[in-house]
């Protein structure tokens, strides 16, 4: 008897993923930001964004993670009333998640998404993996509410300013979070509902 059962596509699972995620910079002092990125690549892989067919695509699901890094400074930066600066978070030097990626795969990802044209020819790996993490943005953030809820999305990410915190919140633990009407949380909740724009 034949099997024609596809077989199922490789994926970058949290394992694979740690030791990045272990590199990316805490914004917060006693935080819980890299709790938050393990929780939030389950989310990815629940909603098959870690699956890749080649080592493009394997380096598109890596440079999900730089994407991860980003939504945890857009917010906290959001939340300080600072200046987003995303590209901040992701680090340039040797043990930086760009710099671990596959350059040429990097490069022939950034030509079959369309983004290598913009792009002036010097750029750094770090900038390419960038750039690439920017175009991943929507497709991430768009997942993490899905998944989430605005509401759980939120409180999960207002929590990662503490170290005590555990994911995914329980509802007592997101109650705690949504208490009190501080401005701050509103326009940080409103910047959730409006789908997370992030300005280049």
């Amino acid at each position: 008897m034949f099997d024609f059962s596809v077989p199922a596509a490789p994926v970058v699972a949290l394992d694979d993923v740690r030791p990045l995620i272990m590199t990316m910079p805490a914004y917060w002092a006693d935080g819980s930001e890299l709790r938050w990125a393990e929780h939030a690549w389950g989310v990815l892989e629940s909603e098959d964004l870690t699956t890749f067919q080649d080592p493009v695509e394997e380096v598109q699901v890596l440079c999900r993670v730089l994407t991860l890094t980003a939504v945890v400074r857009a917010f906290s930066d959001l939340t300080t009333g600072t200046n987003i600066d995303w590209k901040g978070a992701l680090g340039t030097g040797p043990k930086s998640i760009a710099a671990s990626l596959d350059q040429i795969a990097l490069g022939r990802l950034a030509e079959r998404l369309g983004v290598y044209s913009r792009l002036d020819g010097r750029e750094t790996q770090a900038g390419l993996a960038a750039v690439v993490a920017r175009k991943e943005w929507e497709e991430v953030t768009a997942a993490l509410r899905g998944a989430l809820g605005d509401t759980a999305l939120f409180g999960s990410l207002w929590a990662t300013r503490w170290s005590s915190t555990r994911y995914p919140l329980d509802d007592g633990a997101l109650e705690n979070v949504a208490g009190g009407g501080r401005p701050d949380k509103a326009k940080a909740f409103e910047w959730i509902t409006e789908g997370m724009p992030l300005r280049p």
